[in-house]
């Protein structure tokens, strides 16, 4: 009886394995609006001149026990020519007795155009995701087969494609996540809710000197798989030569992100953000808390 149990529990744990796979790729990390961009475009690796480094860390449904968490860390550099970025991207989810990991490299070149600032932004990144089944926090036989059988799955591989153009104010961008599940043969074909591409449009009002230093509105599509595409809407506030940053928003899932940031000495920047749940969700759970950090090592 006890084994029965078991089995469909993991089940239960398999179908939320692909289910949650899905929501890794679409639930984007807020941080990666207004403050690190290189999260979900691979050409945005770079843009910045010396090394940068990047954190942040999302408690989802803090009131659900086994909650996901999600954390991401990132390092980039950008060569005095302003013409060639790398990166390192690690992120690491836990969601009940789910582990997945994902570790990429990216590299970017940055076509300056007549004007000094204007830019086309080329990147593309590749890396391995592995999943595991956490024995730890499994109450019962862990020697179960078809633990076993999940545990023993190799590293799946993945590379990703971003472009974007950037004057001083104005940034477009598109991604192309996951070109082997787009192009080639992968499991993630099969996968409903299947991040297809990502597309923004910035741009960046600045103000005469004084309190408020720039306005910045953001729209950002997201093309999705058999299902509805997202659809965000988001304006960034700086004030006092950018010290204090104020942003929201609004996401067609019916919630709101809002969130409020400050930098040290043009190289230490901190935001925390808050999103709620989803107008399907929110009566079941509180929402997204979320904090990044970003150091510029000049």
């Amino acid at each position: 009886m006890k084994n029965k149990y078991l089995r469909s529990t993991l089940l239960v744990v398999l179908a939320l394995s692909i289910v949650n796979k899905a929501e890794a790729q679409l639930n984007t990390m807020s941080s990666t609006y207004y403050q690190n961009p290189y999260l979900s475009n691979p050409s945005m690796a770079g843009i910045a001149e010396k090394f940068e480094v990047s954190a942040a860390v999302k408690a989802q449904w803090t009131s659900v026990d086994g909650a996901p968490i999600i954390q991401t860390l990132t390092a980039t550099y950008g060569s005095p020519s302003k013409k060639l970025g790398i990166g390192l991207f690690l992120y690491n989810e836990s969601a009940g007795l789910l582990r997945r990991t994902n570790f990429k490299a990216t590299y970017a070149y940055h076509l300056k155009l007549n004007s000094e600032d204007q830019f086309i932004d080329f990147g593309a990144s590749m890396g391995a995701i592995n999943e595991w089944i956490d024995l730890n926090k499994i109450k019962g036989d862990a020697s179960e087969q078809t633990i076993q059988d999940f545990n023993a799955r190799k590293m799946k591989f993945e590379s990703d494609f971003g472009m974007a153009f950037r004057t001083r104010s104005l940034t477009i961008q598109g991604t192309i996540p996951n070109l082997m599940a787009t192009f080639g043969k992968s499991e993630l074909k099969n996968v409903v809710d299947r991040s297809l591409y990502m597309a923004s449009v910035g741009y960046k009002f600045f103000a005469k000197p004084g309190t408020l230093t720039s306005i910045e509105p953001m729209v950002t599509y997201h093309g999705v798989a058999n299902f509805d595409d997202l659809f965000d809407v988001g304006l960034n506030v700086q004030m006092f030569e950018n010290k204090l940053q104020f942003n929201s928003i609004y996401h067609n899932t019916n919630s709101v992100t809002i969130g409020i940031g400050t930098v040290y000495k043009k190289q230490f920047s901190v935001l925390c953000q808050y999103t709620t749940n989803t107008s399907d969700l929110q009566t079941y759970s509180n929402g997204e808390f979320e904090i990044g950090l970003k150091y510029n090592i000049r």
